[in-house]
């Protein structure tokens, strides 16, 4: 095998690959691959698209051209894979690479037919050191690029990590007076500050390298920093820095902001959900990084996340989400007149409870100023009539309940009165010395 330069014949200015480096590529492409074969064609695959090369198989006669394949990255996934260039000489039919790439193995999956959202561990980290060599000997310590199946996006955890440190998937309860305030500068500043418990790299934290605008980035401040801390930035780690901007448009590699546009090196990731069916706006996480030393430090790679409005960064997944929301305010008003405040969270990653783990769509907490009596309440809302979805959705009502009292409501009942008589109910119960 070769690699050959893009857009060629492959027949010319052909670069040998070592054999035991493509028996690795083979492992890896055919899905037998060890984590060090995984590591050494991630190397292989990154090298080859950052210099334009393609990989010319052998597979066929020596006098024959070759057969092609381009390497490829999948940025939802974070997914280095190979692309068979099928409008060229085809693979032999016993080659390997006669077949397309084997399926991905999950490392995320289902359990107790819920599927878990949990926060994502160690540091900030968004940004590995990229391969600088061909066939270059991975350590044994280095990171396995291919995230193989990875069905959440690591910088959307990332996101709702800080969205959860930072409280600001919360409304939180009316003042006893006037209205709620509610601002981008107050939703940033709740994030700043929450950013300075995280670290990015061993001893630096995220508050010394995040911006929450794009003149930060367009006039070169980010890049200056970034530059200037390279020299003293921990060895093992790729110096990386961040930006968390309110967006209101994306496409498929540019986000569109109020003070400027910024352009993202690869796809912009997004919630599974179509985005299509999701109007802005939107809180953006983007990982700035260098990717190779010719092009510098960029803005790499992007997560969008569908937000409540410009100045509440609530998360929203699907466009009635928004309308759950402005219900949910609805009924938070209609409390207060009553004197009972009520605060509402929209759950980004599950709750541990003796009998598993669950996520509600919200939970309430609420507060009878009059009586002193509190509580919490999770709500759980129905958008299906499906049998097996009402079959998963009936083991999480059971496990929400065993930990909470539980408002289950399907989405064409989904009313502000409604909600607010099932928490007077549940209030009721409280002064009354009930369970719930």
């Amino acid at each position: 095998m070769w690699l050959v330069p893009k857009d060629t014949t492959g027949r010319t200015a052909r670069h040998p690959i070592p054999d035991s480096l493509k028996q690795g590529l083979i492992r890896w492409y055919t899905g037998k691959g060890s984590e060090a074969d995984h590591r050494a064609s991630v190397s292989l695959v990154v090298t080859a698209r950052e210099n334009h090369k393609w990989i010319a198989c052998d597979c066929r006669p020596a006098n024959d051209p070759p057969a092609l394949l381009s390497p490829a990255y999948l940025s939802f996934q974070e997914t280095y894979y190979l692309r068979r260039l099928t409008s060229r000489p085809q693979h032999r039919r016993n080659c390997p690479f006669y077949m397309p790439q084997a399926p991905q193995r999950l490392r995320e999956t289902t359990k107790d037919a819920l599927y878990e959202v949990n926060p994502p561990k160690g540091l900030f980290l968004a940004h590995q050191k990229a391969p600088e060599k061909l066939a270059q000997k991975p350590l044994d310590t280095d990171p396995d690029d291919r995230s193989r199946g990875v069905a959440i996006p690591r910088l959307a955890r990332l996101l709702w990590q800080l969205v959860e440190a930072a409280q600001t998937n919360v409304i939180r309860a009316l003042p006893p007076s006037g209205r709620a305030e509610h601002s981008i500068s107050a939703e940033m500043a709740r994030l700043r500050k929450a950013s300075h418990d995280f670290q990015i790299a061993p001893g630096i934290a995220l508050s010394d390298h995040i911006y929450t605008t794009a003149i930060d980035f367009e006039k070169k401040r980010t890049h200056a920093r970034l530059r200037a801390a390279a020299a003293t930035w921990p060895e093992d780690y790729a110096p990386q820095a961040f930006l968390l901007l309110e967006a209101n448009e994306i496409s498929s590699s540019e986000i569109v902001t109020g003070l400027g546009t910024i352009a993202i090196r690869n796809r912009i990731q997004h919630t599974g959900i179509i985005r299509a069916e999701v109007q802005p706006p939107f809180l953006v996480l983007a990982v700035v990084g260098e990717h190779s030393k010719r092009e510098g430090y960029r803005a790499l790679r992007a997560y969008a996340q569908p937000v409540l409005s410009g100045n509440e960064f609530i998360p929203t997944d699907r466009e009635d989400d928004r309308s759950l929301l402005r219900t949910l305010k609805a009924t938070q008003s209609m409390l207060h007149s009553g004197g009972i405040q009520l605060a509402i969270k929209k759950l980004v990653f599950d709750i541990q409870t003796k009998q598993g783990s669950v996520r509600p769509d919200f939970m309430l907490a609420f507060h009878d100023t009059k009586t002193g009596v509190e509580g919490y309440a999770a709500l759980q809302v129905l958008r299906s009539h499906d049998a097996n979805y009402l079959q998963l959705r009936q083991l999480e009502y059971e496990r929400l309940l065993a930990a909470w009292p539980t408002i289950s409501l399907a989405l064409e009942h989904f009313d502000a009165n409604l909600i607010a008589e099932e928490i007077t109910s549940i209030l009721e119960q409280r002064r009354g010395g009930g369970d719930a």
